[in-house]
């Protein structure tokens, strides 16, 4: 027999799951390329199985169901926590090779670099890239002429 508190920690974490699920949904319809539409669709899959999972857990748990069902769930939890960040990383990089662009200029494209392409990036710096270079040589040199802090 499962208890008031059990079942309102099942039933909290059951609409945790829904309640991103729908966000989610709603970030797929209204992210304006597909960058966007990944991060969120790998999110849905992420936090709201996660969730989903966590309830049916401790619904066996309570419920005092074969540990067979809680060791498989736990198990489908690992394996969407590891496989979704890779497949999702994946997904958007066979999108960029294959000519998908951003909506805006990425800040960094470090892909292009990868894949021999002109970069889809736009400069945000406020500082010219000089004052980001500084080797080992000439970080020295202009610590001798007191221009490093």
């Amino acid at each position: 027999m499962m208890s008031t508190v059990m079942t309102a920690i099942i039933a909290v974490l059951l609409i945790i799951g829904a309640f991103f699920a729908l966000i989610g949904t709603m970030g797929i319809l209204r992210m304006p390329d597909v960058f966007g539409r990944m991060q969120a669709s790998t999110c849905i899959a992420t936090l709201s199985t996660i969730c989903v999972n966590l309830a049916g857990i401790l619904y066996v748990i309570t419920a005092g169901l074969s540990a067979g069902t809680a060791v498989k769930l736990v198990i489908l939890a690992v394996f969407v926590l590891v496989t979704n960040p890779i497949s999702n990383h994946a997904l958007c990089k066979a999108a960029y090779r294959i000519g998908c662009k951003p909506a805006e200029p990425f800040c960094v494209d470090d892909l292009a670099a990868d894949f021999g392409e002109e970069a889809h990036t736009h400069n945000t710096a406020d500082l010219p890239d000089s004052a980001f270079d500084v080797s080992g040589a000439d970080a020295s040199q202009q610590a001798e002429e007191g221009e490093l802090q």
